[in-house]
């Protein structure tokens, strides 16, 4: 918000104050400071079914005019809301790691949990401490626990069934809460303990919601509001948001279009949940369902074809672009022949934020994307070879150009530090500590307090710079070397959304969202 807007919000509500004071009323907006949803009670209603729709009427009802809806109920089919205990969880699924993210989001600390990797954790020992952590998984379900969560049936026949892309597990100690966001795929969220509350807003209020910046130029995104103090004079359209509120309780799922504003908050002593991410559907990838059969039924995820899976060891290959998506961008770049000429598209949409930096790596990936799609080397592909190709074929060339998120690897810790901050930690203890000796102990201890990292990492780090089995490193080792000790976190990738804000605002120029 410019300096003059929020001035102006300012003085609206102050003079609103020194009027309330002086008629002898209250004097401040209702729900300024309170959670979100004070301001107003909910004046939309959501639809609510105790079944589950047959595909066809599930799209024309609902996913083709973005109408979300609930399916009290639909969890009862998986066997996680039958057998989901912590005993449970531990004793089958242990072993199995997942992915962790603070439980409140505006805590931009990565918890870790066993084997110290930022990040991580497996499933016995966050069962055994995530009533006092400030974390929760939000992770892809390991392969292991697939047996246990059932697929709604209105997801398992015609297009539907092809672009099932990740379903993300959910565990929490109950009172978290996620910030106003939307996302970036078509969802459906099945709750098997605790209950959710959650409070929907038409994505025509958008304006009103203040997404960050670039979410204008990307498929999902957040607001910048504090769901737990809504400040008016700062955000005063938020005022005018009209919602609808419901709750999930063990056992529902709800349908939440892609782009669909929403805010949760999760209860319960412990709260699981899945979320079944599939495509969202466009001018040019239209759904359907001339093989459905009269009858369909729930299967288990073992069962069904999921994009993007996860075996419970190593890298998550979460968040990826749509391949559905890179079959329309790449249709809709056509000549009037017919052909996409691949040195234009890849000068066109295969750009990153670092290129003048590093022109052999992106030179390096148009190629490979070019030879994937044309292993004759005729300059283009047809309109009807991008028709032909596979999911496999399809998730191949994907990942010429978007790598798996740094957040996913088990070296997320590297891109997550700034290597500044380390350096400046490492030249601050020894300017003040005294004598030669550098102070390993308190590098550690403030590698993880101050900076955020794990003490793996840290100790790591040190090793850098001893001579002998000592573990004595002096001061002046580290001060002429802590640049080159931490070269892994300098040169680590960052997330880059480059790629989505050009592939975003081609499928905005032809009418495809």
């Amino acid at each position: 918000m410019s300096f003059l807007n929020r001035n102006i919000s300012a003085i609206f509500i102050l003079t609103y104050v020194f009027v309330c004071h002086v008629a002898e009323v209250e004097c401040v907006p209702k729900g300024h400071m309170q959670p979100f949803g004070s301001h107003r009670d909910p004046s939309v209603t959501t639809e609510e079914l105790d079944y589950v729709p047959h595909p066809k009427d599930f799209y024309e009802k609902y996913v083709k005019p973005h109408k979300p809806v609930v399916f009290r109920g639909a969890a009862k089919k998986s066997r996680a809301f039958h057998d989901w205990t912590e005993e449970y969880l531990a004793r089958e699924y242990g072993n199995l790691t997942v992915r962790l993210e603070a439980k409140h989001e505006e805590n931009n600390r990565v918890p870790y949990g066993e084997g110290g990797i930022l990040g991580r954790d497996t499933v016995k020992h966050f069962i055994s401490n995530y009533q006092n952590y400030d974390a929760y998984v939000i992770s892809q379900v390991p392969g292991l626990m697939e047996r246990d969560v059932a697929i709604p049936s209105c997801l398992l026949c015609g297009s539907f069934a092809k672009s099932i892309q990740e379903v993300h597990l959910f565990l929490s100690a109950g009172g978290g809460k996620t910030l106003i966001h939307q996302d970036p795929y078509e969802n459906i969220h099945c709750v098997f303990n605790g209950t959710k509350q959650w409070l929907l807003v038409d994505p025509i209020q958008t304006d009103s919601v203040y997404l960050y910046e670039d979410a204008a130029r990307e498929f999902g995104g957040f607001s910048l509001v504090d769901v737990d103090a809504v400040d008016f004079i700062e955000f005063p359209k938020m005022q005018n948001i009209e919602y609808s509120k419901l709750t999930l309780n063990k056992g529902d799922c709800i349908y939440m279009p892609s782009g669909y504003l929403h805010q949760v908050r999760s209860n319960g002593y412990m709260n699981s949940a899945v979320a079944i991410w599939f495509s969202f559907y466009t001018k040019s990838f239209q759904f359907d369902g001339s093989d459905c059969p009269d009858t369909v039924e729930f299967k288990p995820m073992n069962e069904v074809d999921v994009l993007w899976k996860f075996d419970g060891v190593g890298l998550l290959p979460q968040g990826h672009m749509d391949i559905n998506m890179l079959r329309t961008v790449l249709l809709t770049s056509a000549d009037d022949n017919g052909k996409i000429w691949l040195e234009a598209f890849t000068e066109k949409f295969l750009h990153g934020r670092d290129e003048d930096e590093d022109e052999e790596y992106y030179f390096n990936m148009r190629k490979e994307f070019t030879d994937m799609l044309d292993p004759r080397h005729r300059g283009f592909v047809t309109v009807d070879e991008v028709k032909q190709l596979s999911i496999d074929e399809l998730k191949e060339v994907l990942l010429t150009f978007d790598p798996h998120d740094v957040s996913n690897t088990i070296d997320f810790e590297y891109s997550h530090i700034d290597h500044t901050s380390i350096i400046n930690l490492a030249l601050d203890i020894v300017q003040k500590s005294p004598g030669d000796i550098f102070n390993r102990d308190e590098f550690v201890q403030r590698y993880v307090d101050d900076i955020g990292g794990t003490p793996q990492k840290a100790e790591e780090i040190l090793l850098f710079f001893e001579a002998d089995d000592s573990k004595t490193i002096n001061k002046e080792v580290v001060k002429n070397n802590i640049v080159k000790a931490v070269e892994k976190y300098a040169s680590a990738p960052e997330h880059d959304p480059t790629f989505e804000h050009l592939w975003f605002d081609h499928m905005v120029e032809h009418d495809e969202l």
